[in-house]
């Protein structure tokens, strides 16, 4: 059973579609909303596998609506409906989270369609928006690359600024040591912990001590790797082609 969370500001409209959907045997809607903060509430209250919303929410809410929920409930799969049919408008739109839409002139049969494919964690999108999603995915991986300066760079050689000092606690934040039982370990102030994992955060070029704790576990397989004479990089670490620090710790 696919239960259903609608989001529409115009009741009739909303409970048209409810009705329409309540007749399917494979869907049920749990609860509609007419706000994105009723929706929200919504979100908490009820079971749900998908949320169809309105694109002509005022004020930009469904904008708005699918950046919260795309963040604060990741199980839930956001389709919008009522979209015009503007490339740059459905675009944004997957980019905030949303899995699929409807356009203002699609038929009963396709929102059913749609969300049916958004349940099983697929995406219907038409020929020209995959085509303009896999452009923009090449875009921001160049740009990405231009700004970042790096390609194929083994974890090895990014490491090599670390300090023995720094390698030795950067090893203990990946087996999850906090700063007082790093302290403990080498025989050290928590205060100067503190400065050594700050340096190891900016030469590293990550942001927080689970980004460097990822390092570290990958450098450890790195060298193991290594040992075999393989040479392994961001790309290899992460199972996915990145080029950059940059590019995996944002991932995390």
């Amino acid at each position: 059973m696919i239960r259903t969370l609608i989001v529409h500001n115009i009741c009739l409209i909303g409970d048209l579609m409810a009705k329409a959907l309540n007749d399917e045997q494979d869907v049920q809607v749990v609860a509609s909303a007419a706000t994105p903060q009723e929706a929200m509430v919504a979100l908490t209250q009820h079971a749900c596998d998908v949320m169809l919303v309105n694109f002509q929410l005022p004020d930009q809410g469904a904008i708005e609506l699918v950046r919260m929920a795309a963040k604060s409930h990741e199980d839930v799969r956001i389709v919008v409906t009522g979209l015009i049919d503007s490339q740059t408008a459905i675009l944004h739109c997957l980019e905030l989270g949303a899995c699929g839409y409807v356009r203002e002139e699609d038929s009963v049969a396709d929102l059913v369609r749609t969300l049916r494919h958004a349940a099983r964690g697929e995406a219907m999108v038409s020929p020209a928006v995959a085509g303009a999603l896999i452009s923009r995915v090449a875009e921001l991986k160049r740009l990405a690359t231009e700004v970042n300066g790096y390609h194929d760079i083994s974890l090895q050689e990014q490491a090599t600024e670390l300090t023995e000092r720094e390698r030795e606690i950067l090893a203990l934040l990946g087996q999850g040591y906090s700063n007082r039982q790093i302290a403990e370990e080498l025989v050290i102030t928590v205060g100067t912990v503190k400065n050594h994992v700050h340096n190891i955060l900016d030469k590293l070029d990550v942001h927080t001590r689970k980004q460097a704790a990822m390092v570290a576990r990958q450098l450890a397989l790195g060298e193991a790797k290594a040992d075999k004479g393989a040479r392994f990089t961001w790309a290899a670490a992460m199972g996915v082609p990145v080029t950059s620090r940059r590019e995996a710790a944002a991932m995390l």
